[in-house]
Formats: C-alpha cells, structure tokens, sequence
C-alpha cells in the first residue's frame, strides 16, 4: 500500500489522534524523534521531514562526537522518509498520539550510509542475490527498578509481597507479583503489531526476558526490536519504574542479553540448515560466525558498560566456541526438529543497536558459508569452557580488532565502519578521562 493511502486509511480509523512522534533509529539502537501536530502526517509522506545530519550517528548521550566536527559541525539537514507499515498508535500515552519511523536519505535520495536501516539492508541484499532469505527472532533482557534509585535497587512487588532476592529464574510466583504490569506491557506491545511469544522471569532479582516471534522481514524484526524496548520502558515509567537494557547494570549480578536465533530460507521456503547438506552449511556459517566474532565485537558490546557484562560467571559468553544446547556459548544449537535448524547467537548485551548486531551476525553467517568455513569441533552439552582466545575485553581493543578488520569492512562498508570507529572512539576517550565513584573510593585517601 502507498504511504499516502497508509496514512488516510490509518486517519479514517484513529480519527481522535491528535499528535504524531516522528522517529529514527541511531546507531546507539535508540529512537531520536520529533513530536508534531497529527495534520503534517500526510505533507510528510509526501516530501519527508528533515532531520540533522548526524542524528543516526550520535554519540549515546546524544552528543556530536568532537571527532567529527571538522567535518560534521555545520550539521546540514536531510530528509527522512516514512517506512512503510510502522505507522502505529501509541496506546500508553497522555493523549491520543500515533508514532511512525522514518529512514534517512542522502542529497540525491538515496539511502544514506550511516542509518542502520540501510547498514542491514546492504548484508540482505548479499542474501537476497543467492536466492536466501534469513528468517530471525530476537529476545531482550531487562531489569525493573525503583524510579531515581542510583545505584540501582530492583523492584518490589507491586502487590505489596517482600522482594525476593537472588535467583528466581522461570519462578512463576514472582512473575504473577507483576502480572498486571507485564500485561500492560504484552497489551501494548500488541497494539503496536509487536508479536510477543513469552515473557518470563529471568535469573537476576527484578529481571525479565520478553521474545518476540520470528520472521522473514528481517528489517521489521529489527525495528520491532526498537519498538519492544520503547513499549517496556514505556509501561514502566507510567507506572514509576525505571525499566533498563543497560548490559551491566548491577554489580555482582547476571546482566541484560540480547540473542539472536537465526535460519535461512532458499527460494522455495526450505530451511538450508535442515538435513544432512544443510548441517554441513550451518557448520559453514557457524565457522563464519566464529571467525568475524572478535572483528565485529565493538558492534555486540557498544559502550564502556557492554565489557563489564562479560562475566563467565553470570552465563555471558567470552569465547568464539558453538555446541549443541550449550548456554556456555556464544553459538548455541538449540533443541529443535529438522525444518526449524538454526543457531542462537549469545554474545550481545541489550544495549545494542539490533540492526546492526544483525548485520554484523548475518554477515559472518554469509561469509562462512561462501568461504566453508570450518568451525572446529563443537562442545557438547555439559562441556565447560576452555577460556583461551578470549573476545577483546575492553572496549578500546574492540575499537582497534574492527578497525584492522576485512570482512565486516566488506559486507557493512568502510565508509560506515570508519565513522563508527571515530564516534565510538571519541565517545571511549570521553569516558576513560572521567573519575569515578570507585576511583575515589580505591586511590583518594590511600596513595
């Protein structure tokens, strides 16, 4: 359907919509936006509505990087038009609002290097000329806290039950004390086309796992992923919680993934993974996998607080390795029949931009398969971890591995992986020079 008739169609049935919230995805996988009246809706589908250039590549305190000024300081504008099918009501708001996402152009309209949006779409294509169409499915973790709790204090039960601490994974109980706020958020998560297929309690005090349903629009599965995030913490606020994907937001405590579970379709709809030649691809992009790994972490842990979560002890994974139905890993097999082969990816924390983690997954899926790659032997399912060939640990290593790196340069392009590494490196020197609480409490009186 044309964006016009979208847009009249979606009037004629919310006539009491007053406002829109006009939105961009950024490379941080946070929405920057505009608010404005519901009657420039349709100028908009039109002629676009412009937005600073360097929106999708701020910084992800919404800062322009000092790395870029030389170049980007003037920050002309560009237009960004709507995307098709993400028109939506926003049902948790104080007034009758409707939200829709726009990707950006260039001058001469075509898709503009830095959005996300566009970043994925030049890995799909790859996908897109063998005949292959990946089918994807992400789920999120995310803590509940107490609204300007610094340092963070989990959340009490609403229904006036003690909090209980420590471990409650899959514990039913205490995800009836939330009951009526996680239906909140399924209710309006639906009411945005947002598939949720399960919400449970997850293994850290006040923690959550939300998935969403697996689809062959890998775009939209990206966005939603946006939108999911926006819907929790949404909810939470109208309810005086803070709702949090910080990776690593508690100390001595399990932190927030992101995983993703990931097949390929070939042209006739079959799984290429299934089967005795589909096992020997899904090796392929496994050994894919394993080898862009360390050269594509600075996409799976964005920030200084991403490497904090890389803990062994609290289930993250540090090592390329994969196995069958292993949660050690950072490439698990999980259970399944033949048609529905895939591989789980693990290493990501929630704070990340998901379409670029799905990039940058996709990609060294696609390199292991054309190069059959081998992705050596797999461990099985009680094995623990050989921590030899750890990930980069820290962020400014991360930096140095993606900028040396070939194939992510390859299939997300040196233009984008260059400016990245400048925002991300301006954004690490910032955070390097501060001092913090624990700098004071180790150094200040003792040296």
């Amino acid at each position: 359907m044309p964006m016009t008739e979208e847009i009249q169609a979606f009037l004629e049935a919310n006539p009491e919509i007053e406002t829109v919230e006009v939105m961009i995805a950024d490379m941080n996988g946070i929405f920057r936006g505009k608010q404005m009246p519901i009657s420039g809706l349709k100028n908009l589908a039109k002629n676009g509505i412009p937005f600073p250039i360097t929106t999708p590549f701020l910084t992800t305190n919404g800062a322009n990087a000092e790395s870029i000024l030389d170049d980007y300081g003037s920050d002309p504008d560009r237009v960004c038009m709507p995307v098709p099918g993400t028109l939506k009501v926003v049902p948790w708001a104080s007034r009758p609002t409707a939200q829709i996402q726009v990707t950006m152009q260039d001058t001469d309209g075509s898709p503009f290097f830095m959005d996300p949006r566009t970043v994925l779409q030049g890995v799909l294509d790859h996908y897109s000329e063998k005949g292959l169409k990946p089918v994807i499915a992400l789920e999120y973790e995310f803590f509940l806290f107490e609204a300007g709790s610094v340092p963070p204090v989990p959340v009490s039960p609403p229904n006036g039950m003690a909090a209980a601490t420590g471990a409650n994974c899959y514990n039913m109980d205490i995800f009836y004390d939330f009951e009526g706020l996680m239906q909140e958020i399924e209710d309006g998560c639906r009411a945005q086309g947002l598939e949720v297929i399960g919400l449970v309690c997850e293994y850290g005090n006040g923690q959550f796992e939300v998935n969403l349903q697996h689809t062959s629009d890998v775009e939209k599965a990206c966005d939603d992923a946006l939108l999911l995030k926006r819907a929790v913490k949404s909810v939470a606020l109208k309810h005086g919680l803070l709702a949090s994907f910080m990776a690593k937001p508690i100390f001595d405590e399990v932190g927030n993934g992101l995983h993703a579970h990931v097949s390929v379709l070939d042209a006739e709809g079959e799984n290429i993974f299934s089967g005795e030649e589909g096992e020997a691809r899904l090796a392929h992009a496994v050994g894919g996998l394993l080898r862009t790994m360390p050269q594509a972490t600075a996409f799976f842990a964005p920030n200084a607080n991403s490497f904090r979560r890389f803990d062994p002890e609290w289930f993250a994974p540090v090592v390329p390795n994969w196995g069958e139905n292993n949660r050690r890993l950072s490439v698990r097999l999980p259970l399944s029949d033949d048609a529905n082969r895939r591989f789980e990816h693990r290493v990501c924390g929630a704070d990340v931009c998901p379409h670029l983690v799905v990039a940058a997954i996709l990609a060294g899926a696609f390199y292991g398969m054309e190069e059959e790659s081998d992705p050596g032997e797999p461990l099985g399912e009680f094995d623990l971890v050989d921590f030899a060939g750890v990930l980069p640990p820290r962020w400014r290593i991360a930096l140095d591995v993606l900028e040396k790196s070939k194939i992510m340069r390859t299939y997300l392009g040196n233009d984008f992986v260059d400016l990245y590494l400048r925002v991300r490196r301006s954004e690490e020197e910032d955070f390097h020079r501060q001092i913090s609480a624990a700098d004071y409490e180790n150094y200040l009186r003792i040296i």
